[in-house]
């Protein structure tokens, strides 16, 4: 239990780390924030060996922040990346996702720039940043922060790694 609660919160203080450290518009106004989880599911799973996959992820979010009656949304979309639990992937931008929200508005986003960090620990942070093309935002920066668990290591020898699940972040800055 007690290694539990530590690596609880050492997951918790990775995520506010990578929320403080995301890069925002100086002085622009949020015209969204939200808070949630991404599941990302590979296939072929991942296995020690790179090889080309289809990450698959899905995005639900609760929003702290919105306009228009906005409380919480989801979005889900499928890319192409070579990858293998013992090397860190860097997806080939631009990846596009659409956001839908309970006020059935949906949001569009470019990310154009995505970092991809793997800590001592094996957790990894995905910092993506981007535009929202079109929808609600459109014309704000758009910054994603996800930190993944580290990888089953058994798992990677053997049949691989299927999905992985961890804290996720959504914001969009900057006058519409």
């Amino acid at each position: 239990m007690r290694m539990f609660a530590r690596c609880t919160a050492a997951l918790l203080g990775m995520t506010a780390g990578a929320l403080f450290l995301a890069p925002t518009a100086h002085g622009a106004p949020t015209l969204l924030s939200c808070e949630g989880e991404q599941t990302a599911s590979y296939s072929p799973a991942m296995t020690n060996k790179e090889q080309t996959l289809t990450a698959t992820v899905t995005e639900k979010y609760d929003c702290a922040v919105a306009p228009d009656g906005i409380k919480d949304g989801s979005g889900k979309a499928s890319f192409d990346e070579k990858a293998s639990c013992l090397v860190t992937a860097q997806p080939t931008p631009p990846d596009v996702i659409r956001y839908t929200w309970n006020t059935k508005k949906t949001s569009t986003v470019k990310f154009s720039v995505t970092d991809v960090k793997r800590a001592a620990n094996g957790t990894t942070t995905v910092t993506s940043m981007g535009e929202v093309t079109s929808g609600v935002g459109k014309g704000s920066k758009a910054i994603r922060v996800v930190v993944l668990p580290a990888l089953d290591l058994a798992a990677c020898s053997g049949k691989g790694v299927k999905s992985q699940k961890g804290p996720a972040t959504l914001e969009f800055v900057g006058a519409p």
